[in-house]
Order: structure tokens, then sequence, then C-alpha cells
């Protein structure tokens, strides 16, 4: 689990992909000495397993044909930025909010714009995901933890202080340029009840009704 506080702006020092495997190998300026192979690590949103490294930075990760699939490490090359944080440890003071690096959607930056200090970044924002995205709930972009601002049918924005571009990869993206998006996990259990879709066990309430084991409506 992390939090979406970006502790640096990583480089990708290999990625490969053949039939057989995807990897990615990152180079981390951080002190890396106490991490391990089997230890979680959040690259650029998404929530990946050491499977190597070398005690001098570099971390090794194998890429799922799902996470190429939705998330947008599948197109990196040597020498891109890619966002990174390292697992919470329990005792942390939590800033951001909960991030598990489950990434939902893939979206686009549609506009970038200069407010005061801050950059008003606008994005894409796929209409299974429009009722769990509100207007100063939080999401994930790329790993990093933000507010919400203005939200319609088909986009939504966010803004950046400077701290944040400064270290982060969010400064470099120009519109067209996409983003790994992860809509807030207390709002998804909470559409997900509010729906009805799940019950006991995680079954539908479909299915439990179908074979007589949802509670009777009271009259």
């Amino acid at each position: 689990m992390f939090s979406g506080i970006v502790e640096e702006a990583a480089t990708v020092a290999s990625y490969r992909q053949s039939a057989d495997e995807a990897k990615l190998v990152i180079q981390s300026r951080l002190d890396h000495s106490k991490t391990r192979l089997g230890d979680s690590i959040c690259i650029d949103g998404v929530c990946l397993t050491v499977v190597a490294h070398d005690g001098k930075g570099a971390l090794s990760f194998d890429l799922a044909s799902e996470t190429i699939r939705r998330s947008t490490l599948g197109g990196k090359k040597s020498g891109d930025k890619v966002n990174l944080e390292r697992s919470l440890a329990l005792g942390d003071r939590l800033h951001g909010h909960f991030v598990f690096g489950h990434v939902d959607a893939r979206i686009t930056l549609l506009m970038r714009k200069n407010e005061g200090t801050c950059d008003r970044l606008l994005w894409s924002l796929p209409p299974e995901f429009r009722h769990m995205v509100v207007s100063k709930g939080s999401v994930s972009l790329s790993g990093v933890s933000l507010t919400v601002g203005e939200v319609d049918d088909k986009s939504f924005s966010v803004y950046i202080i400077p701290h944040t571009s400064d270290v982060t990869t969010l400064q470099s993206l120009k519109v067209g340029d996409e983003a790994n998006f992860e809509v807030d996990m207390l709002a998804r259990y909470v559409n997900s009840a509010l729906k009805g879709e799940r019950a006991a066990g995680g079954m539908s309430l479909e299915f439990l009704k179908a074979h007589g084991y949802a509670p009777k409506e009271q009259g």
C-alpha cells in the first residue's frame, strides 16, 4: 500500500518485452539498502514486485500482460522518468491518500494551463468512473495523490503546486500524453455497496436471491 507521495522521479534503465516476458529496470537515487526481493514498489502508479536489485539502486520488475494493457509502462524506454514510491511502513505518518497501485485506466491530458503559482491539468474521464470521481475527492495519477477540482461528465481537473511539479513527472506532461489513473479505493467500495453488486462472500445479490439465500424484503 502507498500514499501517493512520490519520493523521486527515477530513470528507466531498460525495458524489454518478448512473447514470453516483459522486464522493466529502474535506476533509483534512493537508499535501497533495506529493499528486499519481493518488496512492493509503486512505479508510475503501478504496484510492482522487486525481482532483482544490485544494491546500487538498479531495481528489476516483471510486468504482467494485464499491467501492459492497462498502464503506460509498456511504452517506456531507456531514459524516461517514472514516479517512484516505496510501500508504507506501519507507524509512518500518512500523507496523501491510500493508493493501492491497481491502475484502472490510462487517461489523456486534455489541457494544461498556468493559473498563478499552480498548473491546472484537465483530464479525460472514462464514463465508467464518472460516479467515482467527485470534487474535493482524491485520485492517483501516475502514482501522485491529487485532489480533484472541477468535474463534468467527460473530464476532471487537478491543480499542481510547484513542489509537486518539481519532484514528479507531471511537470513534463503535454496535451495528448497519458497517465495511469486509479480511483480512490473508498469511492470504489462505496459505489459497489450502493449499487448492491456485492454481498456476503463477494457473491452478487442476484446470485443469492436466485438460490434462496438473500434476505427477504420487509413489507
